[in-house]
């Protein structure tokens, strides 16, 4: 087993936590809007001190690399690259969307259903992925353009709709079986589960060439995939 340091900057929560042997020691988290060039740093103080921990103890750095928000993204990207160059240590780049479907699962043991963490793209586009109750993917990693007949082969399937993204489709669709929960807050915790597979895989990101998977690139303005 080993001990990670986890970085989640994809959305306007900064979080980071400590693992040893998969085990959580610390988390710490700011939802300030995008101020994580601020509180990045900071957090990671607090996560050593609550859990008595020095950087040069871990393993690798394990961040969420997207999609998300493109600055958020970039901060966290580099703020882990930096301390895995200065230390010497293993970067794994963690699939935000799994992330969030494994934060799901921590705060709703019980649930029964598939998950479909979406995050929001603006206008009425979101970044979307498909998990089913156990964590495995059903879906890759899409940008979607949200409307009445998206995912409708899901309508008899008991749904958790999750993310900033699942705001502006509650409000297009109604289906019984679903729950939209557009305020849930996962954080830097729930990749561990995610690190500790890539790091016995050995699945490393490589630090001169690592980016966040942004899924759409800068100022673009092609059309999103349809599903």
């Amino acid at each position: 087993m080993a001990c990670f340091l986890h970085i989640e900057t994809a959305t306007g929560i900064c979080s980071v936590a400590l693992s040893k042997h998969g085990k959580l020691c610390a988390v710490e988290s700011r939802n300030e809007g995008y101020k994580h060039a601020e509180n990045i740093l900071v957090l990671v103080e607090l996560v050593k001190k609550a859990a008595e921990m020095e950087l040069s103890d871990i393993d690798a750095v394990v961040v969420s690399a997207g999609p998300g928000s493109y600055t958020g993204l970039r901060i966290g990207m580099s703020t882990a690259k930096g301390i895995c160059f200065a230390l010497d240590k293993k970067l794994i780049a963690a699939d935000t969307l799994a992330i969030m479907a494994a934060g799901y699962r921590r705060c709703n043991p019980t649930f029964e259903g598939n998950i479909l963490p979406m995050l929001d793209a603006r206008r009425m586009e979101v970044y979307a992925a498909l998990f089913d109750e156990n964590g495995e993917r059903l879906i890759e990693n899409v940008p979607v353009i949200l409307d009445d007949q998206r995912f409708a082969d899901l309508h008899n399937k008991h749904l958790a709709v999750i993310g900033d993204g699942a705001q502006k489709f509650s409000e297009i669709v109604a289906v019984g079986n679903w729950i939209f929960e557009p305020g849930f807050v996962w954080d830097a915790q729930d990749s561990l589960a995610i690190a500790t597979e890539a790091y016995e895989k050995g699945d490393f990101a490589d630090l001169a060439y690592a980016e966040p998977n942004y899924l759409k690139p800068f100022y673009t303005t092609a059309k999103p995939v349809q599903l």
